[in-house]
C-alpha cells in the first residue's frame, strides 16, 4: 500500500508525534459498511478512505479558494481570535505561545475532517477528533483536536440532510460504553442540538443489535430508536464515552439511506475545501471568542465556574460543565473535590492553554469516575501537579504551567446537583526527592480514605501502562 505521509506536507502541518496503536475488540456484526479490520469497530473501509481524502485535501488546501481568501489567512484569523479569547491571561507565557501554532494546525485538520464527510446524499460514519495523531492503513493521520476534546470519547460524525431518511445499524459489545449519545446537530462547529437519543433510551435486542431511524416524518406511536430530523439538520454526532479503556468497546456503526430520492454526484475536493474554509471561519468565533473567552478565560484564574447545562459549543443537553483556567507553578499542586450530583459519568481532563489535550496517552491527563478512586462519601478529590504527588488521583498537565479545564458530568439525574468544592493549593517537596509517603501538606487537605493512600512509583508505572494499553485498543488494523 502506498503511504500517504503527513510529514511530507507543508511545514506548518507537520506533526512530531505519530502513534502506532493496536486494538482488539469483539468481532462485529456484518453491516452494510465494509470493515477493513473485522475486530475493530473503528477501522472501517470508509474510515480509511476518508482519512486518506482528508490528508490529500490538506495538501491541496491552498487551492480552490476565491476572492483572495487563503488558508494562511484563515489560520492567521484563528490565531488572532484565540489570542483575543485568552483575554490577556497568557501574555508573556512562552509555553502558551509555542503551543498556539500546533493547536491551530489541529483545528485546520479538524475543519477538513468535518468537510470530507459532509455529503448527506452519500453518508458515511467518520471517527474524528482523536486524542493523538495516528498511523494506520499506511496513513499518517494528523491529530484534529479542538475545543476541549475528551480522551474518553470516540467522536463519530454522520452527515444528515432533512430531505433524506437514514438507518443507522449498530451492534453493541457487552454493556457498551459507560455513556453514549446520538445528537442531531445543525452545525458541526457550534454543534447546536436539534434532537438526541441517549444510551438510556436506545432499545437493544438480545444479540446486541439495534437500528436508529432518522427522518423528518413524525415517528409512529410508540416507535423507539427514532430521531426526527428537520431542514436545519446537518450531522449526527455520536459520542461513545469509554469509562474503562481496557474493557469497553465503542458500538459498531454503519449508515445507509433508505429513501427513494435521486442521489446527486458526490462532493468534489473543491467543495470539500470550500466547506473546510467555512468551518474555519466559524471556528474563530465559536472556539476563540466562545470556548476560550466566554466559557473559560472570563473566569478568575484558579476558580471553577458553576456547573451549567447548554446545547451549544459541543456540550450535551444532558451534560453539565464547569470551566477553568489554572496556573500551577513548579512545586505546587491544585487540589479540588468533585461532587458527582448522581451523574452516570463524569470526567476531569486537563488541557493546554488553548483547550486541547497534550498527551492523554503518555500522561494521566484525565480521569473519569471509573478510573479514579472515590472518597468515602462518593465524591472524588483530584490533584493537578507537574510532579507526581504520590496519590492515585493525580492529573498530569504534561509540563504546562497555564492550563484549561472543562469538567463534564453526563447522564445527570433530574435532581442531581454537581459541584466542585474545596479548591486549594498546596506545596509539594522538590521533585528530586523520592516520595515514600503522601507529602504532609497534601495529606492534611485530602479526605480520609483510600483516595488519600500513598501511591508508589511502581503503582504509577502500572497505572500508566494500563492506560496506554487501554488506549491502544482503539487502533488495530488486524
Amino acid at each position: 500500500m502506498t503511504t500517504i505521509n503527513a510529514l511530507t506536507l507543508p511545514s506548518q502541518f507537520r506533526l512530531s508525534k505519530i502513534a502506532m496503536l493496536v486494538f482488539s475488540a469483539a468481532s462485529c456484526l456484518s453491516l452494510s459498511s465494509a470493515w477493513a479490520s473485522p475486530g475493530n469497530p473503528l477501522a472501517t473501509t470508509d474510515q480509511q478512505n476518508l482519512d486518506a481524502t482528508a490528508i490529500r485535501v490538506l495538501g491541496k488546501s491552498q487551492q480552490f479558494l476565491s476572492g483572495g481568501l487563503t488558508f494562511d489567512a484563515l489560520i492567521a484569523t484563528n490565531k488572532a481570535a484565540y489570542l483575543a479569547g485568552s483575554l490577556g491571561a497568557l501574555i508573556g507565557d512562552a509555553q502558551a505561545s509555542a503551543a498556539l501554532a500546533p493547536t491551530i494546525n489541529e483545528l485546520v485538520f479538524s475543519a477538513i475532517q468535518k468537510a470530507v464527510n459532509s455529503d448527506p446524499a452519500h453518508p458515511k460514519v467518520y471517527w474524528d477528533s482523536d486524542a493523538k495523531a495516528k498511523q494506520w492503513f499506511g496513513l499518517n493521520v494528523p491529530a484534529g483536536r479542538y475545543s476541549y476534546d475528551n480522551p474518553d470519547a470516540i467522536y463519530r460524525l454522520i452527515p444528515i440532510g432533512g430531505q433524506y431518511t437514514y438507518a443507522i445499524s449498530a451492534h453493541r459489545t457487552g454493556n457498551g460504553p459507560t455513556d453514549q449519545t446520538f445528537s442531531l446537530i445543525s452545525d458541526p462547529n457550534s454543534q447546536t442540538t436539534i434532537a438526541y437519543l441517549s444510551k438510556n433510551n436506545i432499545v437493544v435486542d438480545a444479540n446486541g443489535n439495534y437500528t436508529i431511524t432518522i427522518s423528518s416524518a413524525a415517528p409512529a406511536s410508540g416507535q423507539t430508536n427514532y430521531i426526527q430530523s428537520t431542514s436545519a439538520a446537518k450531522f449526527l454526532l455520536v459520542r461513545d464515552n469509554l469509562g474503562n479503556w481496557n474493557t469497553e468497546t465503542p458500538d459498531v456503526l454503519s449508515v445507509q439511506r433508505t429513501d427513494s430520492l435521486t442521489t446527486p454526484a458526490a462532493i468534489t475536493d473543491a467543495q470539500i475545501i470550500a466547506t473546510a474554509a467555512v468551518n474555519l471561519t466559524e471556528d474563530a468565533a465559536t472556539y476563540g471568542a466562545g470556548t476560550l473567552g466566554v466559557k473559560t478565560y472570563i473566569n478568575p484564574v484558579n476558580t471553577f465556574s458553576s456547573p451549567t447545562q447548554s446545547s451549544t459549543l459541543g456540550t450535551l443537553v444532558t451534560q453539565a460543565s464547569s470551566f477553568a483556567h489554572v496556573n500551577i507553578p513548579t512545586g505546587q499542586a491544585l487540589v479540588f473535590t468533585v461532587q458527582t450530583g448522581g451523574a452516570g459519568y463524569f470526567v476531569v481532563p486537563v488541557s493546554n492553554p488553548w483547550t486541547i489535550t497534550v498527551d492523554p496517552v503518555g500522561h494521566q491527563s484525565s480521569l473519569n469516575n471509573k478510573q479514579a478512586v472515590a472518597n468515602a462519601d462518593g465524591s472524588y478529590t483530584f490533584v493537578i501537579a507537574n510532579q507526581d504527588p504520590g496519590v492515585a488521583n493525580w492529573i498530569d498537565p504534561a509540563g504546562f504551567v497555564n492550563n484549561t479545564l472543562m469538567v463534564r458530568w453526563q447522564n445527570l439525574s433530574a435532581s442531581g446537583v454537581p459541584a466542585i468544592t474545596n479548591v486549594q493549593f498546596v506545596t509539594l517537596p522538590a521533585a528530586s526527592v523520592p516520595l515514600t509517603a503522601v507529602p504532609p501538606g497534601l495529606q492534611e487537605v485530602l479526605p480520609a480514605g483510600s483516595a488519600s493512600d500513598f501511591f508508589s512509583s511502581t503503582q504509577r508505572a502500572a497505572q500508566l501502562a494500563a492506560r496506554a494499553a487501554g488506549y491502544a485498543r482503539r487502533l488495530s488494523t488486524q
